[in-house]
Order: C-alpha cells, then structure tokens, then sequence
C-alpha cells in the first residue's frame, strides 16, 4: 500500500461464503422467463400483457387510471398519442427484461464452464 494512501479496513472474511451457484442463476433466469411469458401474454396471468395493449389500439386517459401518478402519466404523454407511447416505452422494457433474462442464463453458463474447467466434471 502506498505511503500516501488511506488504510482500509476490509472485513477479511468478506467473500468467504460468496458462491457462484449456476443452478441458482438458472432458478432466476427461469424465474425472469416465466413473468416475461406473462408480459407476453403466454401464461395463465393474462393482466397487463403487450397484446392486450394491441388489441385496445390507442389507450385513453382514462385506461392509464384515475390514481395521481397514471393521470400525471397520461397528462405528459398527451392525450393524443399516450397510448402509442407507452406500447413503445413498453415495448422497449420487455425487450431489455428479455435480455436480461438470457444474460443470467449466459452467466450461469460461464461460471459453470469455468468450474467444469477447473475443478473437473464432479
């Protein structure tokens, strides 16, 4: 450590029951697949999901709801086109829910790779 540096006091015990569990990984990607075949509207939680956003075509003040954050909402949306942009907005978050998805299931691949590597098939 550097003369000039400040000392650091790091609990030496910090990652010892840090784990890299790929099947815990995979229970999540799992977990983040099943609520993303919701979003879709593939699952038998049919509330809220992209095609139904479709089939009602444009959306209403009123479809946004009547609580103060959905009226604030669909007030700087405009009325116009609110619900054009929140299929977009909507859109765009399934898409990175989707990713984030493969990329825990893609990490849980690494870190099993890396093990199998290392340590052998056991």
């Amino acid at each position: 450590m550097s003369e000039n540096a400040p000392e650091m006091d790091v609990d030496p015990k910090l990652f010892d029951a840090r784990e890299n569990s790929p099947s815990s990984m995979r229970v999540i990607a799992e977990e983040l697949r099943s609520t993303f075949e919701a979003l879709m509207g593939k699952s038998e939680r049919p509330n809220g999901n992209v095609n139904q956003i479709y089939k009602s075509g444009e959306l209403s003040r009123a479809e946004f709801g009547q609580w103060n954050d959905a009226t604030r909402l669909a007030a700087l949306l405009g009325s116009d086109n609110a619900g054009k942009k929140f299929v977009e907005v909507y859109e765009k978050f399934i898409e990175a829910f989707e990713k984030v998805a493969d990329a825990v299931e893609v990490s849980a691949a690494n870190h099993d790779k890396a093990r199998r590597e290392n340590e052998g098939e056991a």
